[in-house]
């Protein structure tokens, strides 16, 4: 939607654009870039780029230099500088890549973290926000300002930028949709560093592309245009611990339950005090207190509740919340081990097959395995490079602190994911492991039109694509 507002802003960001152009023209590339980029003779190069990716373990790749603008002609003279020096482009905004796709040899990373333009429009519910705000503090934000509301990601710390170009399955996606579809317009400097509006009748191969693409997205995002939501009236979660040996009446009921769309879940198989167990985490997003109290009770008719170790209710709740807490799932500083496999399966059919990994030890006391799934009818993503979908969702995350786990952590990653083939579809880019697990991560035909676009719009490959 086209407002007085962002044609200003449109017009004063193409001017900007201009300078940029004009510097690199004069024949010193790095001038317009001053203070701001960093080579790997710098000393402050190694700490960027070890800081340029949230997992602790880190790749072994190194980019010719790091970049951090802070408004976007630096952004489009950094794209130009890796043109004239025959460097690919990778870029960054809240680092949660497992596998630091961003980072690349032979390459030039622009870390996005310092834009952080952010407007709100309450009337039209659209929110205008840079890539690098943390999905967190741009809920609290919408939350206490204007009563709206994002679906992002489970976690905090992720960026938004990373979570809407791979797809976005935050809280909770039946309802308010994936991160992606919610992608309303974007600004994007292009492979030939111009900056360009992009929405559904301007440059429509760049919002199909962005809408999904994830780390094969041709272009760096600057802003995006996102569709909010009105803040549900009650916000309940809900969380439930149970010992491993009812885990066949869990999967039963699992099977045999409806689970409305105001509602999202998953059951985890990971450690609570130090033994095995099963956990379902929950949230319901209701219009009304009587509504809060049905989900509450869907999730209390479970056959097995006298069993559960744990039952913790929170109403109101904030999911996701504001700030990391002591007993994070995905906790800061850690080194993680992470995949996940789309399945077409019932919950018993899946647990089926991992049945004997999930009966031994997970790795660490803080890996787990979430299921999680099985709708009545599952969202269908139409018109975007985001197309692969299953009944289910199956994810291993290995969580460790010593690097002397690294190799047993990745094997059982891997297991978990290669018992799955017989029923798997393909995988989710949120949840990459691409130096292991080749997906697909896009339909076939999806896949075949983003090369096409690819070719069309980044020939020469300028922006780098997917690890596999």
């Amino acid at each position: 939607m086209i407002t007085r507002r962002r044609v200003l802003a449109w017009t004063a960001a193409v001017a900007a654009g201009a300078n940029a152009a004009r510097s690199l023209g004069a024949g010193n590339p790095d001038q317009a870039l001053k203070d701001r980029i960093f080579y790997r003779s710098d000393a402050r190069y190694e700490p960027l780029r070890l800081a340029s990716t949230w997992n602790a373990r880190k790749p072994d790749r190194f980019p010719e230099a790091i970049v951090l603008p802070e408004n976007d002609a630096e952004v489009i003279a950094a794209v130009r500088l890796a043109a004239a020096r025959g460097w690919q482009v990778g870029s960054c905004s809240g680092r949660h890549s497992w596998n630091a796709t961003h980072i690349r040899d032979h390459a030039l990373l622009i870390n996005l973290a310092r834009l952080k333009e952010l407007s709100v429009d309450p009337r039209r519910r659209l929110a205008t926000v840079s890539p690098a705000w943390q999905q967190q503090a741009f809920n609290k934000i919408l939350r206490e300002r204007y009563g709206l509301n994002f679906p992002a990601a489970h976690c905090v710390g992720v960026g938004l930028g990373g979570f809407v170009l791979c797809g976005g399955h935050g809280w909770n996606v039946q309802m308010f949709g994936l991160g992606c579809e919610n992608l309303q317009a974007l600004d994007v400097v292009t492979a030939d560093g111009e900056l360009i509006h992009v929405d559904e009748e301007h440059h429509s191969d760049y919002l199909w592309a962005a809408r999904g693409a994830g780390p094969g997205f041709f272009g760096v995002v600057l802003r995006m245009y996102l569709r909010v939501h009105p803040l549900p009236s009650q916000v309940v979660s809900l969380s439930y611990v149970y010992p491993a040996e009812v885990i066949d009446e869990l999967i039963a009921w699992v099977d045999r339950t409806s689970f409305p769309d105001y509602t999202e879940w998953t059951l985890m198989r990971c450690n609570y005090q130090g033994k095995p167990a099963y956990r379902i985490r929950a949230g319901a997003f209701c219009d009304s207190a009587r509504q809060a109290k049905m989900a509450v009770a869907l999730f209390d008719s479970c056959p097995v509740l006298a069993r559960a170790v744990l039952r913790q209710i929170t109403v109101p709740a904030i999911l996701p919340g504001d700030a990391e807490t002591p007993h994070e799932l995905s906790p800061t500083g850690a080194r993680y081990f992470v995949d996940g496999a789309w399945v077409n399966g019932s919950a018993a059919e899946v647990y089926a097959l991992v049945r004997e990994e999930l009966a031994n030890p997970v790795p660490t006391q803080l890996s787990r395995v979430q299921l999680s799934g099985w709708r009545v009818a599952e969202r269908k993503p139409r018109n975007m490079a985001y197309s692969l979908t299953a009944r289910a969702y199956v994810a291993p995350t290995a969580i460790s602190y010593d690097p002397s786990d690294d190799a047993r952590c990745a094997a059982w990653a891997k297991r978990i994911v290669d018992v799955l083939k017989p029923i798997k579809v393909g995988a989710q880019l949120n949840d990459d492991n691409m130096p292991v697990n080749n997906g697909p991560y896009l339909s076939a035909q999806a896949a075949a039109r983003l090369e096409t676009l690819r070719a069309k719009h980044d020939p020469e490959r300028r922006f780098v694509s997917y690890l596999s």
